[in-house]
């Protein structure tokens, strides 16, 4: 498949690739929050934030996807994305209850 091909079946084949490594970068992004943070979680919490995480990564790997940047800065976009990923989820959760409320 060459470069110009945004069919979904190349964007599959390129997240098999490379692409879940923006996922583990997501979730590595929000361990390391949850490392530098003075707050107790248990075990569950953390699972919990790092799969929130790796979702968020990907989504930014897919977003990111057909723009030219070097992937340096795709990896840092994609971790960056995974520490503020609990966040994220408690601003749609709220806007998801707040529309079911109307």
């Amino acid at each position: 498949m060459n470069s110009d091909d945004k069919t979904l079946l190349a964007i599959v084949d390129e997240f098999k690739r490379g692409g879940w490594v923006m996922g583990v970068l997501g979730a590595l992004g929000m361990l390391a929050r949850l490392i530098l943070t003075n707050e107790k979680f248990i075990l569950f919490i953390w699972i919990r934030k790092g799969i929130a995480g790796g979702i968020v990564g990907v989504l930014m790997y897919l977003s990111l996807y057909g723009l030219d940047m070097s992937p340096m800065y795709k990896s840092v976009l994609c971790s960056m994305s995974g520490s503020f990923a609990p966040e994220i989820f408690e601003s749609i959760r709220l806007q998801i209850i707040k529309k079911l409320k109307l």
